[in-house]
C-alpha cells in the first residue's frame, strides 16, 4: 500500500499531469497539513457525522422509554380499576377527557408546550377498540391487526410507529401498547402514542446548535493543524535562514530550538559552520594580511637595496626614515589585525561590568588632550545622566577611542570635535572634509581606508571593522555618515 507521502512527491503516482501538485509547492509544512488534515480531519468528519445521524434516532428511544412507562402505568390503572367495577372504558375515558381540556404552558429548554398530545385507545382481548381518546368513531373498530396490538395479545412486545395527519400536517406517531390482565389473563390492550412533532422542533433546535459545534470544531482543527505544521517546521526555517545568513556572510546567531531530533540537527549546523569558519576565517586573514604587508614589505625592501649603493648621507637618512615608516605601518597593520581578530573570534562578552560612559569619555578625551594641541583642534563633550550601560570596558574603551582617532585624524586646524553622550549612545562629530559618496558604504569594510588629509597616507583600515565587532559582541551597533553642516557623525548605540 502506497503512504500518502509516497504519493505526493513520487511522479509517477500521482496519476494524470493535471492532478500532478508542482514540486515547488510541496513544502514540509503543507505536507504535514494536508496529512494531518486528511487523518485527523477525516476522523472528525466522520465522528460527526455519525453522531448527527444518531440524533433522530436517541430521541426516538428515548421518547419511546418513556411511553413504555407510560402504558404500562395505565395497563396497571384500569387492572385494578377492573378489580373493583370490572373491565371497562369509563375511568381512562373520564381522564383524557379532563386531560385534554386543561390549559399550561411549559417552557421546556427551547420548545413551548401549551396542551396534552398524549394519545390512548384501548381494545378488548379480541382487538376491539373500547376508547380511542384521538378519534371517538373508532370505537367498535378492529384493531387486531395493527402490530402493537396484535404482538401484545400474543404476550410479545407490542409497538409501532405510523404517519398520519395532523392539523394538516405529515407527522409521525410512536405507539406503544401493554396488555391488560385480569386474573392472569390478557383481557385487553392499552396503546399510548406519541406525536414526533414537539420532538422534531427538539431535533432541529439540537441539530441546529450541534452543526454551529461541528463548524466552530472543524475551524479549531483547521486552526490546530496550521499551528502544528507551523511549530514542527518552525525549527526547519529558522535553520535554513541561519544558513542563509552565514552563506551571504552575514553575522547571525544561533537559532533557539525545541526538540531533540530539532537541537541535535542544529548542533550539527552549528559544529559544521564552526569548521568551516575556522578554515575560511584562517585563508582570509592569511590572504589580508599578505595583501596589507605586500606594500610596506615593497618599499622595505627596495629602500634596503639601494642602501646598498654608495649615496649622500642625507639621502641615506631618507631611506633609512623610509624603512622605520613602513616597518612602524607593518606594525599596526599586525597589532590591529590581532586585536579585530581576537574579537571576531569571540562569541560572547567576558568580565562584563556597569560602566558610566559619560565617565568613560571624560578619561579618553583627558587622555587625548596632547592629540588635540598639537593637532590644533578643540574638543567638547555633553552628557545626559545617568549614561550606564554593561559591557567590557577595555573593548568600549577602544571603540570609543578609534572614533575620537579618527575625528582627530580628519580634522583641520582650527576645528573642533563635539562628543554627546545621551542614554545608551555616544556620538562623535568632526568638521572634516566628510566622507566622499562612494566610499560611504565602505568605511567600516576590513581594510579600506581614506587618505588623512595632513598626511596624505592610508591607516591599516582596520580601525572602523574593529569597532563594528565590538558593537556587535555588544548587541549594539555603528552608524558613520556626513552631517549636514559639513564633517563626519559617528554614533555608538549600546
Amino acid at each position: 500500500m502506497r503512504t500518502l507521502w509516497q504519493i505526493l512527491t513520487n511522479p509517477e503516482l500521482r496519476g494524470p499531469r493535471w492532478l500532478r501538485l508542482p514540486k515547488r509547492f510541496i513544502s514540509i509544512r503543507a505536507s504535514i497539513l494536508l496529512v494531518y488534515l486528511l487523518v485527523v480531519g477525516g476522523g472528525f468528519y466522520a465522528i460527526m457525522s455519525t453522531l448527527a445521524e444518531e440524533i433522530q434516532p436517541r430521541y426516538l428511544e428515548s421518547m419511546e422509554e418513556s411511553l413504555v412507562d407510560t402504558a404500562n402505568i395505565l395497563a396497571a390503572q384500569l387492572e385494578q380499576a377492573a378489580e373493583e367495577s370490572g373491565y371497562s372504558a369509563d375511568a381512562i375515558e373520564q381522564i383524557f377527557e379532563r386531560a385534554y381540556s386543561r390549559r399550561f404552558v411549559a417552557q421546556v429548554y427551547s420548545l413551548r408546550k401549551e396542551s396534552v398530545d398524549l394519545e390512548v385507545y384501548l381494545t378488548d382481548a379480541r382487538g376491539v377498540v373500547l376508547f380511542d381518546s384521538s378519534n371517538r368513531e373508532n370505537k367498535g373498530e378492529d384493531f387486531s391487526n395493527w402490530r402493537d396490538v396484535a404482538l401484545t395479545l400474543r404476550g410479545e412486545y407490542g409497538a409501532r410507529a405510523t404517519w398520519t395527519e395532523r392539523d394538516g400536517e405529515r407527522a409521525l406517531v410512536l405507539y406503544v401498547a401493554a396488555p391488560v390482565r385480569i386474573d392472569g389473563r390478557i383481557q385487553g390492550v392499552v396503546t399510548v402514542g406519541k406525536p414526533t412533532s414537539y420532538v422534531n422542533e427538539l431535533i432541529a433546535s439540537a441539530e441546529d446548535r450541534f452543526e454551529l459545534y461541528v463548524i466552530l470544531a472543524g475551524i479549531a482543527v483547521l486552526l490546530l493543524g496550521a499551528l502544528l505544521s507551523l511549530w514542527l517546521t518552525q525549527p526547519i526555517k529558522r535553520l535554513i535562514a541561519y544558513a542563509n545568513a552565514l552563506r551571504d556572510g552575514r553575522k547571525a546567531e544561533y537559532p533557539r530550538l525545541f526538540g531533540i531530533e530539532a537541537n541535535e540537527l542544529g548542533r550539527a549546523f552549528e559544529e559544521m559552520r564552526l569548521a568551516l569558519e575556522g578554515k575560511q576565517y584562517v585563508e582570509r586573514y592569511v590572504q589580508s594580511l599578505t595583501h596589507q604587508l605586500k606594500s610596506p614589505l615593497s618599499g622595505v625592501s627596495g629602500a634596503a637595496e639601494l642602501l646598498e649603493e654608495d649615496m649622500e648621507p642625507e639621502e641615506r637618512r631618507k631611506f633609512l626614515e623610509n624603512i622605520r615608516r613602513e616597518s612602524e605601518r607593518m606594525r599596526r597593520i599586525v597589532d590591529r589585525m590581532l586585536e579585530l581578530a581576537s574579537v571576531e573570534s569571540r562569541r560572547s562578552l567576558q568580565n562584563v561590568e556597569s560602566i558610566d560612559l559619560a565617565v568613560l569619555v571624560q578619561e579618553l578625551i583627558e587622555g587625548l588632550e596632547p592629540s588635540f594641541r598639537s593637532a590644533g583642534i578643540g574638543c567638547y563633550i555633553e552628557t545626559d545622566e545617568p549614561a550606564k550601560v554593561d559591557g567590557e570596558r577595555f573593548l568600549i574603551r577602544q571603540a570609543i577611542q578609534n572614533l575620537l582617532q579618527n575625528a582627530i585624524d580628519f580634522s583641520p586646524e582650527g576645528t573642533r570635535i563635539m562628543v554627546r553622550v545621551a542614554g545608551k549612545s555616544v556620538v562623535v562629530e568632526d568638521q572634516g572634509p566628510g566622507i566622499p559618496d562612494y566610499a560611504l558604504s565602505k568605511v567600516t569594510d576590513r581594510f579600506y581606508s581614506l587618505a588623512r588629509p595632513k598626511t596624505g597616507e592610508k591607516s591599516s583600515g582596520v580601525g572602523l571593522s574593529f569597532v563594528k565587532e565590538i558593537m556587535a559582541l555588544h548587541r549594539g551597533t555603528l552608524s558613520v555618515g556626513n552631517r549636514q553642516e559639513g564633517g563626519v557623525r559617528a554614533r555608538l548605540t549600546f
